[in-house]
């Protein structure tokens, strides 16, 4: 692992809201952000699927395109990636020199504070996209919308919100309304608004903000996606688009593909600048086939044994997640590795886990204070009788052994709860 330590040294967790430190930053880097065409991504669920799926879409017709998303699963060059290559280590160390160069030599940063994490990694995400010279740059929200350091951007071509849901309360807000104004802080005047939250009147709120500042509105109930056999067929704004095949078995990514397929209509309609991009059926199709998001719902096989991943991390996720799970798993009994940060709504998630039954293992994760203590887990679980039996391990690797050794021989090992989890497991996979 390189020295990142101009990055590493902000505190990776450390929630510093406000816009002053990214302008400034950015600023006295000549503001790339503002020569980059993008779309804005935000949303309490499924923001980094949508992400990629219009990722996928788009490169697939022969566009540059950048990616920007959170947080990483194994290494922090996922965060970053043009075309397929992810952020190379040289091009990290310069720019964070860059910016750290930035910090220590200008007087504002001694009256704002220093950036935090997540601002000096959005900052180095928009200089890198500038000098790689991308067509279009996909940035995903880190956390809300109005605040986030990604809300610089001064006009996206089109700004997504993909759901709200109850989660980051103490920060965004302790109802659904104040966190869709949240999330709705990323549409700009005069812009274009895409949503695909279900619940009508949170779907008002949002397009009412958005024709508040004459703003085109679109929605994904405006547009069809029929499931037919194991293929998709979707029904556009302008495009009928047959026989699409989703290599993710999640029941929830149809939302996020239908979503992800408006959008790069919406790009093909309205915006015929440079670069001009003309949807072509087959593209979308193949570009689909290569859409891929790690730890959502990914199916593997360790030693013999089934396992999926879900880095399911609020009450929506694992509501989301179990749907899936009844239609791909009828059959199957469940052993589960679980652990959560104590920001989460854990009780709520707990409760939702627990139709599954079976046996759990809570386990603790490496250098993570968030995350909350395992025999706190133990002790809920066994008050409520949520499950079989409940487990506790000192770690991942720990906990990966002690599930294939009580699992029977049809049982599946779900491991969800938190993407830090996931990004554990991945490192031992």
């Amino acid at each position: 692992m390189i020295k990142l330590d101009a990055i590493y040294d902000a505190d990776g967790f450390a929630m510093n809201f406000g816009l002053e430190r990214i302008s400034a930053l950015l600023r006295y880097a000549g503001n790339p952000q503002n020569g980059l065409k993008t779309l804005h991504i935000a949303g309490t669920n499924g923001k980094g699927s949508v992400s990629r799926f219009i990722y996928a879409i788009l490169k697939e017709h022969g566009l540059k395109i950048g990616l920007y998303t959170s947080p990483h699963l194994t290494t922090f060059s996922e965060r970053i990636v043009v075309n397929g290559e992810m952020i190379k280590d040289s091009e990290l160390e310069r720019l964070s020199g860059f910016f750290n160069k930035i910090v220590s030599r200008k007087d504002d940063f001694k009256k704002l504070g220093a950036p935090s994490f997540f601002e000096l990694t959005t900052a180095i995400c928009f200089k890198y996209f500038s000098e790689q010279n991308v067509d279009i740059a996909i940035i995903e929200a880190g956390l809300g919308g109005a605040l986030d350091a990604t809300n610089v951007l001064e006009k996206p071509l089109i700004s997504v919100i993909t759901n709200i849901a109850m989660d980051h309360e103490n920060i965004l807000g302790n109802s659904l309304e104040k966190i869709a104004l949240d999330k709705a802080g990323i549409i700009k005047k005069n812009s274009i608004a895409v949503c695909g939250e279900k619940k009508a009147r949170i779907r008002e709120i949002i397009k009412n903000h958005a024709l508040s500042l004459n703003s085109r509105f679109f929605s994904f109930q405006d547009v069809k996606l029929y499931k037919k056999g194991d293929l998709y067929n979707y029904y556009g704004l302008k495009f009928i688009i047959k026989n699409i095949k989703l290599p993710n078995k999640a029941f929830y990514q149809k939302y996020n593909l239908k979503l992800g397929i408006l959008s790069a209509e919406i790009l093909d309609i309205y915006f015929k600048g440079e670069p001009e991009i003309e949807l072509n059926e087959n593209s979308v199709r193949s570009g689909i086939l290569k859409f891929k998001n790690e730890g959502r719902f990914e199916i593997i096989k360790y030693k013999n044994n089934d396992i999926v991943l879900d880095g399911a991390h609020n009450p929506e996720g694992i509501k989301n997640m179990l749907s899936s799970l009844r239609r791909v798993f009828k059959k199957n009994n469940f052993i589960i590795i679980f652990a959560v940060m104590k920001d989460k709504n854990y009780k709520i998630m707990l409760r939702r886990l627990s139709v599954l039954k079976g046996n759990i293992i809570f386990t603790g994760l490496l250098n993570n204070d968030r995350a909350l203590d395992k025999e706190e887990l133990k002790a809920l679980s066994d008050e409520n009788r949520y499950f079989k039996n409940a487990f506790v391990s000192g770690n991942v690797k720990d906990s990966l052994e002690l599930a294939i050794k009580n699992k029977k021989n049809d049982d599946i090992i779900l491991v969800c709860g938190s993407l830090y989890l996931i990004g554990e497991f991945k490192k031992i996979l």
